[in-house]
């Protein structure tokens, strides 16, 4: 359910019908039943709401964050990743916390993917968004600018590449995909003459994977145009190298119908790309889309694991 005083409560309730449509997929609900009531979950056949208790008895308010929030999103997350480890579902959809509100009560991860990580033993993860539209993974994910060009290397680009090219061809059935590598700096360098990443560490990159994957891997190009192209189709994924390079294109196209996907996890896992919109939350704003996005890859990349 993500923060009960966020919006993940209001997405939840309001993507209900449509998680009643889904067909051969049952939903399991981790968070607190008071906050869904009267939102028509009684009626489906396929939805199950686990009523994770508040043991102190503290009351939520939307719209107001608070460390019984915060605390309570993270008794929902550990049931969910319980409940997931035990091999009863398929795939793990989360909603939004607040990172600043969990990491005071001690969470010590930078957020779900990297405590998924953990949670699943696996080194490398990467994070990918998709909608319709496109679809991109970033490189580095939060960090300040300055380290994450420090953070840059042939290495991690190599291995991105790889699991990208992996998750297309074996999670979104694309033979041969077509993948386009951002440039760092301005003009993709611009031979040097606005930085050297580019020649020093993504083109290298670029080569070793072209090398393995025939035909599949193109770049680095302009961050200013490489969007374009891929949004009318011109490639299936584009490899961003920092948080805001790959989220403001992709978000201006794509809010209200985007996912977050976990890659390199032995499961799935998906998130809607909001955050817990405290400034909305309980108003009856929120839009769903995001979230029944996410429910609907989630359900759909399980089920192309079953075939």
């Amino acid at each position: 359910m993500g923060d009960p005083c966020g919006i993940g409560p209001e997405v939840i309730a309001k993507a209900a019908s449509q998680m009643s449509r889904i067909r051969h997929a049952a939903f399991f609900i981790f968070g607190d039943k008071g906050l869904l009531s009267g939102c028509g979950l009684k009626g489906a056949r396929n939805i199950f709401l686990a009523d994770i208790k508040n043991g102190s008895g503290e009351v939520f308010e939307p719209g107001v964050p608070s460390l019984a929030g915060a605390r309570a999103s993270l008794r929902y997350l550990d049931a969910a990743v319980a409940f997931i480890k035990r091999k009863c579902a398929g795939a793990l959809v989360t909603g939004p916390i607040s990172k600043e509100g969990v990491r005071k009560c001690g969470f010590r991860w930078q957020g779900h993917t990297e405590f998924l990580a953990d949670a699943f033993g696996v080194k490398r993860v990467e994070m990918v968004f998709v909608s319709e539209r496109m679809k991109v993974v970033l490189l580095t994910r939060h960090l300040s600018l300055k380290k994450a060009i420090k953070a840059l290397s042939r290495e991690h680009i190599y291995d991105c590449g790889r699991l990208m090219f992996d998750l297309l061809k074996n999670n979104f059935k694309i033979p041969g995909p077509r993948i386009a590598v951002c440039g760092l700096n301005p003009h993709a360098g611009e031979s040097g003459l606005f930085g050297d990443e580019e020649d020093l560490i993504i083109r290298p990159a670029i080569k070793k994977l072209g090398r393995k994957y025939r035909g599949c891997f193109f770049g680095p190009y302009p961050a200013d145009t490489v969007f374009y192209n891929v949004s009318k189709g011109g490639f299936d994924l584009v490899m961003a190298m920092y948080h805001d390079q790959g989220l403001i294109p992709f978000k201006l196209l794509s809010f209200d119908s985007g996912v977050n996907l976990t890659a390199g996890l032995p499961i799935i896992r998906t998130s809607p790309v909001h955050g817990t919109a405290f400034d909305i939350a309980g108003k009856h704003k929120a839009c769903p889309g995001s979230m029944i996005a996410a429910l609907r890859l989630a359900a759909g990349l399980a089920a192309n694991g079953r075939r």
